[in-house]
C-alpha cells in the first residue's frame, strides 16, 4: 500500500515538471485591437509595448465607418449590417486569439499550427481583393436576419437595437441573439420603446443631438457622478469640488478611505512619497499602527531650508516614524524644485497615487482632485524604483530614468507609469497626445501655464478638436497663466468660482486617454520638481473621467467663461469663512480684501 501511494506520488511530481517546463507555444496576445492590428508580445517581456502590432495585410474588414467604394459588391450595405459585421468580426477575432500563445509567418498568425487569416476569411466576416472572398460576405449578411440580435451592455444588461446610434458609444457592448438573452436583459426603452431623450446615459434615437449639445459651450445638465470608477485591478476616485462646506480631518471620501484600508490591509511595507500631511489623524493612527504590527514603513517628503514645509504636520510625523528622507539637501543647488509626489506603495503590490495631498482640504470633499488604486506588481515595482533613488538622497535632476511602456492592468486597460523632470513629460508625452486628439480635449487642473501646452490647445482647437478646461482661480490670477491667450483663440476656459481648489491635475481625451498624477502643466513640473503621472488607456475610465469634467463644468456659471473671480472674495462661494488663505497671501478670511466688501 505504501509502495503504491509513493508512485501515485512520483508521478504526480513528474507531471507537475512537465507541465511546468513544457514550452508554450510562440508568443503572448496582449490586446486585439482590430481583426487585422493585434498586439503580440514578440520580445517576451510580459509588458505591454506600442511597438508590438501585427498588421495582417491583405484582410480587410467592415465596420460602421468603412469606406466600401473601392468594393463595389459591398457598397450597398445598410449601416445596421456594417454594424452587425463590426461587432461579429470582433467575436470571433477574439474567440481565436484572446489570451492565446501564437506564431507569426509571413506576415500571419498561427494558433496551434492554423493560420488565423485562413480561418477568418472561412467565416465569410472579412474578406481580401479576391472578388470570391467579397461575394461571399455579401451573401452572408443578406441572409441573416438582423431583426433577431440586439447590442447586449453587459454590465448594465440593457440591450439596442443595431441602429441605436448612442447605444452604440458604450464600450461594454456585445451582439447577442435576443434567444440567447438573460432573465435579466432589459430592452433600452428609448430605442425599443420609442421613448423621447430625457436625460439618459443611453439616448437610443437615431439622432446626432447629443454630440452637438457636448461640443457647445454649455453641457447638458447631468446627474452627480459616482465618487468611485472600478474595473479589475484599478479604480478611479472623484472628489467633488466643495462637496463639503469647510475642511475636514474624517477621512470621510471614497478616496481616503480607500488609503485608509490599504493601510490597515499592509502586511510587510509601506513606502510613500508626499508632498505633506496635515491633520489626518486617522491615516496616522493606521500608519502607527501598522508599524507597530511589524510593517517596514518608509516615507520621503519635501521640506525648504528656509520655511519648511507647507504642511507643518510632516515634521511632527517624522518624530513618529523616523526611516524618512527629505529633498533637503538639494535645496541650495535647486531652491525652486520641490518633492510634490503624491504617492504609496502597499507590499510592492499596490500603488495608490493622484493629485491628492494627504490633507484637510485634498482628502475630503473641499478640493477637486483625482485618485488611482492601481493592484499591479509591475506597476508597484516602477514606483518602488523611483521611490528608492529618493530615499537613496537622489531628487530632482539627480534621479535616473526609467524605461517604462504601456502595463496591461486588465483585458481592456493599459498604464504607463511616468516621473518627472526625467521622463520630460509634457513636450515627450502631454503634447503629441493633444496632437493626435481626434474628437475632445478636457482639462480639470489646478495650474497650467506651459506655453507649449498652450500653443499645441490652439493647433487642435484650430483643426476643430473641442477643447475645454477649468482651471483653479489661483492660477487665473497667476501671472504665468496662458488662459488669457486660450480664451483669445476662442477656446472655452472657466475659472471655478468656490472656497475649495480645482486642484486636479488631469486630461481627458477621446473617450479613450485619461491622464492622472501630481503634475501642474508648468515648467517646473515638467522640468525640475519630482512628480509622477500616469496615462491611462481605457474607454470605460475615459468615460468615467469624462462624465466627472461636464458635472464639474455645469457646476460653474457660464459667466466665468470671461470673468476670473478672486480665489478669497464674496464670488468664490464659501471662501471668506472657511478658515483657509485660499490666494496664498496670508490673509485668511476676513484679513482679505476680497471678503472686506461685497
Amino acid at each position: 500500500m505504501k509502495k503504491s501511494i509513493l508512485i501515485l506520488f512520483l508521478i504526480l511530481i513528474l507531471t507537475l515538471l512537465f507541465i511546468n517546463i513544457l514550452p508554450s507555444e510562440g508568443y503572448k496576445v496582449f490586446k486585439i485591437e482590430n481583426p487585422k492590428t493585434i498586439y503580440i508580445d514578440t520580445n517576451n517581456n510580459s509588458i505591454f509595448d506600442e511597438n508590438e502590432p501585427v498588421i495582417i495585410e491583405n484582410l480587410y474588414y467592415i465596420d460602421e465607418n468603412t469606406d466600401t467604394a473601392n468594393f463595389p459588391i459591398l457598397d450597398n450595405l445598410t449601416e445596421e449590417q456594417k454594424v452587425f459585421l463590426s461587432y461579429k468580426v470582433k467575436d470571433l477575432s477574439e474567440q481565436l486569439l484572446k489570451n492565446k500563445h501564437v506564431k507569426i509567418e509571413n506576415n500571419d498568425i498561427y494558433i496551434n499550427g492554423k493560420s488565423y487569416s485562413e480561418q477568418m476569411l472561412k467565416s465569410k466576416t472579412v474578406f481580401n481583393n479576391s472578388e470570391e472572398t467579397q461575394k461571399a460576405l455579401y451573401n452572408y449578411i443578406n441572409s441573416i436576419n438582423l431583426d433577431d440580435y440586439v447590442l447586449l451592455n453587459t454590465r448594465s444588461k440593457k440591450y439596442h437595437k443595431l441602429s441605436c446610434t448612442e447605444g452604440r458609444k458604450s464600450t461594454n457592448l456585445r451582439l447577442t441573439n435576443k434567444n440567447k438573452l438573460g432573465n435579466d436583459a432589459s430592452p433600452c426603452k428609448y430605442c425599443h420603446l420609442n421613448k423621447t431623450f430625457n436625460n439618459n446615459k443611453y439616448n437610443c434615437k437615431n439622432t446626432d443631438d447629443k454630440s452637438k449639445q457636448e461640443t457647445s459651450t454649455t453641457f447638458k445638465q447631468i446627474k452627480k457622478p459616482a465618487n468611485k470608477f472600478k474595473e479589475d485591478n484599478i479604480e478611479i476616485f472623484f472628489i467633488d469640488l466643495n462637496e463639503i462646506e469647510l475642511p475636514s480631518n474624517k477621512c470621510a471620501s471614497t478616496a481616503c478611505q480607500t488609503l485608509l484600508n490599504e493601510i490597515n490591509n499592509a502586511q510587510s511595507s509601506i513606502d510613500f512619497a508626499i508632498y505633506g500631511i496635515n491633520n489626518q489623524p486617522l491615516l496616522v493612527n493606521a500608519l502607527l499602527k501598522a508599524k507597530e504590527r511589524g510593517v517596514n514603513i518608509r516615507w520621503v517628503f519635501d521640506i525648504n531650508k528656509s520655511s519648511g514645509n507647507y504642511y507643518e504636520d510632516n515634521e511632527e510625523l517624522a518624530k513618529l516614524i523616523t526611516s524618512y528622507k527629505t529633498d533637503e539637501v538639494y535645496e541650495s543647488k535647486n531652491q525652486t524644485a520641490i518633492m510634490h509626489n503624491k504617492f504609496f506603495i502597499f507590499d510592492k503590490k499596490h500603488v495608490w497615487t493622484g493629485s491628492a495631498n494627504i490633507s484637510t482640504t485634498d482628502l475630503t470633499g473641499f478640493n477637486a482632485n483625482y485618485a488611482a488604486l492601481i493592484k499591479s506588481d509591475e506597476i508597484a515595482k516602477i514606483y518602488t524604483n523611483e521611490f528608492e533613488q529618493m530615499y537613496s538622497g537622489l531628487f530632482h535632476n539627480y534621479k535616473k530614468k526609467q524605461q517604462t511602456n504601456f502595463i496591461q492592468i486588465n483585458s481592456e486597460t493599459y498604464v504607463k507609469p511616468l516621473f518627472s523632470p526625467q521622463d520630460n513629460i509634457i513636450n515627450n508625452e502631454i503634447i503629441p497626445l493633444i496632437n493626435n486628439a481626434k474628437k475632445y480635449i478636457y482639462i480639470p487642473m489646478f495650474f497650467i501655464t506651459h506655453k507649449g501646452i498652450s500653443k499645441a490647445l490652439i493647433n487642435a482647437h484650430n483643426k476643430g478638436i473641442d477643447i475645454k478646461i477649468i482651471q483653479d482661480a489661483t492660477n487665473a490670477h497667476s501671472t504665468a497663466t496662458i488662459h488669457k491667450e486660450l480664451r483669445d483663440a476662442n477656446i472655452p476656459v472657466k475659472t471655478e468660482n468656490f472656497a475649495g481648489k480645482m486642484h486636479a491635475k488631469s486630461m481627458i481625451i477621446d473617450d479613450n486617454i485619461s491622464l492622472i498624477g501630481s503634475m501642474n502643466y508648468t515648467n517646473s513640473g515638467n522640468n525640475k520638481n519630482d512628480e509622477n503621472v500616469l496615462i491611462i488607456k481605457s474607454p470605460q475610465i475615459a468615460e468615467y473621467m469624462k462624465y466627472t469634467f461636464i458635472y464639474l463644468w455645469n457646476k460653474i456659471p457660464d459667466k466665468y467663461l470671461k470673468y476670473d473671480p478672486r480665489a478669497e472674495s464674496f464670488e468664490s462661494t464659501g471662501s471668506c469663512n472657511d478658515g483657509i488663505d485660499n490666494n496664498f497671501d496670508n490673509k485668511i478670511d476676513g484679513q482679505d480684501d476680497g471678503c472686506k466688501t461685497k
